[in-house]
């Protein structure tokens, strides 16, 4: 046998051509017969898969060249046991590969002594050992993980409960070092009357049944003193499900409980005192319900007598309040009637002598013609006139006269016609001669307010003029009452004026990176159709503004931000009651302080139409996208109320 396992090689042939079993190519395994000389007889494919050499490489070589040199002395030493026993041979090596590197493998050798070869059956064990090596650094950080928690004791139980696990989180929280503790029985951490009511069965047994088990109790620490615990206890079953141990996570709730005890014993106390208070409260109560019983009388007279009280206060506060309201509207109705009426006598009594004046302007020119005309002839004929003419024509400047007069007379119909237009907008907006709701042309009633506070749009000593930018729609004739309509129109733009003038808007300066631009006081009306049955007039300034709080009561009558004596706070009122509750419309206002103001007027097209543009007619909030690009709000001030400088 000794030959047989250290024989030189020979020179031919190593292989032999015996017909082999269909098993030994369908192996999974590495089979191979090795013969005397040392080298291979017969492999199947499953070694060319495994180390890579092809068949005829794997014959050329004697196959122990392939062992890893440390290996080979002990390999060979398996293989000595033939020499006094037959039985198959087991051990493990490692088998160089095509690449350089060496995989594990299994054999499994058996001698045939009579044709003297050895059979062996190869196993490769690299990926079993990759993956006991990847499974056992997975423990290891598993193992690092548990030992290293410090906040919960982690331990590992066996089947009867005695601790074979211990980590720092348990050191700290019990007490006990791992050598002190390990082999132990865990029922060294609960108190006597928990062991002697033989909890530790049934914790162990309830967790063996269900697979977990959780309570909070007593414990004990090493040093003998009781702390809270919640503990949770799950078993621990192989693949054939047999119980293999508990695993027993715990945690120090000592401080949630006193805290809990001392919150129990505090509700307590509360719960005895209010006992106590309401035993008081009750003996009290007692006490009223006799005095209300012998009350009781009287006091249904007297909710008899407070609910006649409310009904008359109530009917006082409506009487007050319309009778605040009808004051208002007296008020302003006898002044818009008074103001109507001088309006249109002034306009009468104007147009006449006007009328007059107009009239005969025509003729006068034509006079004047004809005698200049005729002393023209005259001069042609007779151009050397006496000397007593040729003096008196030197003195009163006959040639000048010839060339003015043309040029009075023409001023004297352009004021005269100025006269004319004034007077025809102050009827217009007086509307004396119009009763009840009427078409009206919103443009001309715009017109004619421009026009009768045309003195105070021009330019004074401390003001510039006052620049009027109007941006009219198509808009149709609106039902409404017009003289109502341009009174409203008066309050909110002669309103404006004030705004803008205080502003002193002539000084405000805007600086840009590479000029200065100056921005100068505006009141910008547009108009638009909202849609078929609704449209709206936008009056914005550039002015002072106003704040929240005076945005909030602008429409409530008498409120005024105006010295004493120039303000009597009923221009937005009564322009809010006409515009909403007489044309069944909208009456906003857009504003911030120091950036400019936008009234927003919005009114029904006919008076049959109730439903409504928007919803909210005192919504304040948010810029009209026409208006000024920032918008404040002022008071308003009623025609007689303006400046007649």
């Amino acid at each position: 046998m000794l030959t047989f396992l250290t024989a030189a090689p020979s020179t031919g042939s190593h292989g032999i051509t015996r017909d082999l079993d269909p098993f030994f190519t369908l192996s999974l395994d590495m089979l191979c017969v090795m013969g005397g000389d040392g080298y291979f007889q017969q492999i199947n494919p499953r070694w060319e898969e495994t180390l890579g050499f092809t068949d005829a490489q794997l014959l050329a070589q004697p196959w122990i060249n392939l062992i890893h040199p440390q290996d080979q002395d002990f390999t060979l030493n398996q293989l000595y046991q033939f020499a006094t026993a037959t039985a198959p041979v087991s051990f493990k090596n490692r088998c160089r590969c095509a690449d350089g590197f060496y995989k594990s493998l299994l054999w499994h050798v058996s001698l045939n002594s009579e044709l003297q070869l050895l059979y062996a059956v190869v196993r490769d064990l690299t990926e079993g050992k990759e993956s006991k090596k990847a499974l056992w650094d997975s423990e290891e950080r598993f193992h690092c993980l548990v030992e290293n928690v410090k906040d919960y004791a982690i331990y590992m139980l066996d089947p009867d409960g005695y601790i074979v696990s211990w980590n720092q989180g348990a050191k700290r929280i019990n007490g006990y070092e791992e050598d002190e503790i390990i082999g132990k029985h865990f029922s060294c951490f609960y108190p006597p009357e928990d062991i002697e009511s033989g909890k530790l069965d049934r914790v162990l047994k309830e967790a063996a049944l269900v697979g977990r088990f959780e309570d909070e109790s007593y414990r004990i620490r090493r040093d003998g003193s009781r702390f809270w615990v919640n503990a949770v206890i799950t078993a621990l079953r192989d693949k054939n499900g047999r119980v293999r141990g508990f695993a027993k996570v715990v945690r120090d709730i000592t401080e949630r409980k006193l805290t809990q005890e001392a919150l129990k014993e505090e509700r307590d106390n509360l719960e005895q005192r209010v006992a106590q208070r309401t035993e008081e409260l009750l003996e009290k109560n007692k006490q009223l319900r006799r005095e209300i019983k012998e009350r009781k009388y009287a006091e249904k007279e007297l909710k008899s007598r407070e609910a006649q009280l409310r009904e008359q206060t109530q009917q006082l506060q409506e009487t007050l309040q319309k009778l605040q309201q009808t004051q208002v509207q007296l008020i302003q109705s006898e002044k818009m009637s008074s103001l109507g009426q001088l309006v249109a006598g002034i306009a009468h009594e104007i147009n006449n002598p006007v009328t007059f004046i107009h009239g005969n302007l025509n003729y006068a020119q034509q006079y004047f013609d004809d005698l200049l005309n005729l002393l023209k002839l005259y001069h042609d004929y007779y151009p050397q006139p006496p000397e007593e003419i040729e003096s008196k024509r030197e003195k009163i400047e006959f040639d000048f006269i010839t060339s003015d007069l043309p040029k009075l007379i023409n001023s004297m119909q352009v004021g005269a016609n100025r006269i004319y237009e004034i007077v025809r907008s102050l009827r217009n907006f007086s509307h004396l001669d119009r009763s009840g709701k009427k078409p009206m042309d919103l443009h001309e009633g715009i017109d004619n307010t421009l026009l009768i506070l045309q003195n105070r749009l021009k330019h004074k000593r401390n003001h510039p003029p006052i620049e009027t930018i109007k941006d009219y729609g198509n808009l149709p004739l609106v039902e409404c009452y017009a003289g109502e309509i341009n009174q409203v129109f008066m309050n909110i733009i002669s309103n404006g004026i004030d705004a803008v003038e205080e502003s002193e808007c002539e000084s405000l300066e805007v600086r840009g990176e590479e000029e200065e631009q100056k921005r100068y006081p505006q009141i910008r009306i547009r108009t638009e159709v909202i849609n078929k049955n609704w449209v709206g007039i936008y009056i914005a300034d550039n002015g002072i503004g106003m704040t929240e709080s005076v945005k909030k009561r602008l429409f409530d009558p008498f409120f005024t931000t105006k010295p004493v004596g120039k303000g009597t706070g009923l221009g937005l009122s009564i322009s809010y009651q006409i515009i909403v509750e007489k044309h069944g419309g909208h009456l906003k206002c857009f504003s911030e302080p120091s950036r400019g103001t936008e009234f927003v007027i919005e009114i029904p097209v006919k008076q049959e139409f109730p439903d409504c543009y928007c919803p909210n007619p005192y919504q304040n909030q948010g810029v009209r996208g026409n208006s000024f690009s920032d918008i404040a709000i002022a008071e308003v001030s009623t025609p007689d109320e303006q400046d007649p400088n």
